[in-house]
């Protein structure tokens, strides 16, 4: 839907185009009228309008002056000049500011239809436009940094599960790993940051470490991650075969060559932490695999070395440690305490998102890990404290009708056997999904009603789809498609049909005239009423009441 503003300071021309427009064959448009370029620019400052008529002499501004100011408020808006005056001058310093078209009152109504046809076809063909698609790709390629690192994040968080892994997503990053290859993993620290730094020093001093790193690791393909303002992750692979064998000898076999990459990046770990002793000032402390990983285990991996880091050896500072070092004998029970964190939120985020089905599989999942009935335990209350905390978040708990067990919920000895207990909870799952999800269509509904009582209550007013989105307090754009939806008519046509079964029941009472029929449901002018009514009823307003006497 297009926003048409028609401003001129003589009422009977903004009066009769309205109508006339109202009438015409457009594309679906919401029209809205200015008497001067005050109100004009008013109506500017309150929503976004696509297309103007404007006439160009008219008091305190003129037509030209308003052109700049809507400009400046609504760049894409097309502005078309509707004047009696045929001045070349005029016409020239219209076009050379941007004027969509510039049209004489006397040349008549299928010039001025042709115009608005025009400039909404620009505005159609500009959705495309190649300079719009070309200022994408350059934001894309400013962003893609913080594209990259952000991914790179949540692979580390959630997995390749949950974000995907293929060689066509690394190249879109333009990282330089291989999505077939395993990964050296490698996690690292700033010890201590000094207390006077703010966040800007922090960030810059991150990425002077970045690059130290960068610099360092030259010789092998390298992926930076910056976990947070204290915390980062390398990623690190051999160089494809045909760019070492550029470089220097390489054997066929990927052990020697993985074997080499797991030494030397020891080693360019060793350099980096006397660079930034000696550069920054900083105390790195890192830990590095001993030995490649599947992208698959980097969750689990990544959270067990970096529990390495924060226990620690000696006094926690500008340790290397490998494999996780002293802390190795925990890194299977650190690796399961991981991996049911990750299960937990997944079974979170699919609650959040209302997916039945990926709670169900979550659940599953996360049962299967909990093989020791200390686990197990642990792994029920988990979820059942998830569930009532969202059952209370939305009120579901507090409703008897929504069947919601909350005794059954919180005893595990309800369920005999640990399938019983796992259908539960998928069950319970599933109630709540259902429940929030008839919430939402009751309020869908809800709105609907409100739009509807407004229409009635107000037609002598402004019933425009932006006046009805400002007393549902909602966006007018997803009014629209929400009233559609749960309709299957647009407001538009609602409106349509209400003024008309209010004008029926005035028509059908003698004590109104016409006129006053016609402004009870929102036209000043009578005659405009009557062709409204034509249209959509069949018969004249005098011949329906005659009808129903």
């Amino acid at each position: 839907m297009y926003r048409l503003l028609i401003v001129d300071d003589e009422p009977y021309t903004v009066d009769g185009l309205y109508e006339f427009l109202q009438d015409a064959d457009l594309p679906e448009i919401e029209m809205y009228k200015a008497y001067s370029a005050e109100e004009a620019l008013q109506r500017l400052d309150r929503a976004k309008f696509d297309l103007v008529i404007s006439d160009i002499r008219m008091p305190g501004m003129n037509g030209l002056q308003l052109q700049k100011q809507i400009k400046a408020r609504w760049p894409a808006c097309r502005v078309i000049f509707l004047t009696g005056i045929n001045d070349a001058d005029y016409v020239r310093e219209a076009l050379r500011k941007g004027s969509a078209d510039y049209l004489l009152k006397t040349e008549g109504d299928e010039p001025i239809l042709a115009a608005i046809r025009k400039a909404i076809g620009e505005l159609e063909r500009e959705l495309v436009n190649e300079r719009v698609l070309t200022m994408a790709e350059a934001r894309l390629r400013e962003a893609l940094p913080a594209l990259r690192n952000d991914w790179f994040r949540r692979l580390l968080q959630y997995g390749i599960e949950e974000n995907g892994l293929s060689q066509t997503k690394l190249e879109e990053l333009e990282c330089p790993l291989q999505a077939k290859l395993p990964v050296l993993l490698v996690v690292g620290r700033v010890d201590r940051w000094l207390s006077a730094m703010s966040a800007t020093d922090r960030s810059l001093l991150m990425y002077a470490i970045e690059n130290v790193v960068r610099e360092r690791f030259k010789p092998i393909a390298l992926q930076w991650i910056a976990v947070d303002e204290s915390y980062f992750t390398l990623l690190a692979q051999p160089r494809t075969r045909t760019e070492a064998e550029e470089e220097g000898p390489d054997g066929t076999d990927d052990s020697p060559r993985w074997e080499r990459t797991v030494r030397f990046a020891q080693g360019a770990l060793d350099t980096v932490q006397t660079a930034c002793a000696r550069l920054l000032k900083l105390s790195v402390s890192a830990v590095c695999a001993r030995e490649p990983i599947d992208w698959g285990d980097l969750t689990e991996r990544s959270s067990s070395m970096r529990n390495a880091l924060v226990v620690g050896v000696g006094d926690g500072n500008s340790m290397m440690l490998l494999n996780g070092g002293v802390a190795g004998e925990r890194a299977a029970r650190e690796r399961d305490e991981a991996a049911a964190a990750r299960r937990k939120e997944r079974f979170g985020n699919a609650l959040e998102g209302g997916d039945s089905i990926a709670a169900r599989e979550a659940l599953k999942d996360w049962f299967q890990g909990a093989e020791t009935y200390p686990l197990y335990v642990e792994a029920y209350y988990a979820a059942a404290n998830r569930l009532l905390r969202l059952a209370n978040r939305w009120g579901v708990s507090e409703r008897p009708e929504a069947g919601f067990r909350l005794e059954e919920l919180m005893n595990i000895r309800a369920h005999p056997s640990r399938e019983e207990a796992i259908r539960f909870l998928q069950e319970t799952a599933d109630r709540l999904i259902r429940d929030k999800r008839a919430t939402q269509q009751d309020r869908a509904h809800y709105i609907v009603d409100k739009v509807n009582r407004v229409i009635r209550e107000r037609m002598q007013e402004d019933v425009s789809l932006t006046a009805l989105a400002d007393a549902v307090y909602l966006n007018p754009t997803y009014l629209s498609m929400l009233y559609k939806q749960v309709t299957g008519a647009n407001i538009s046509e609602i409106i349509i049909q209400l003024r008309l079964e209010r004008a029926k029941e005035l028509l059908a009472d003698p004590r109104y005239k016409i006129h006053e029929v016609a402004a009870a449901i929102g036209f000043d002018n009578p005659g405009y009423f009557a062709r409204f009514f034509r249209k959509h009823a069949g018969v004249g307003p005098q011949e329906y009441r005659n009808q129903t006497s």
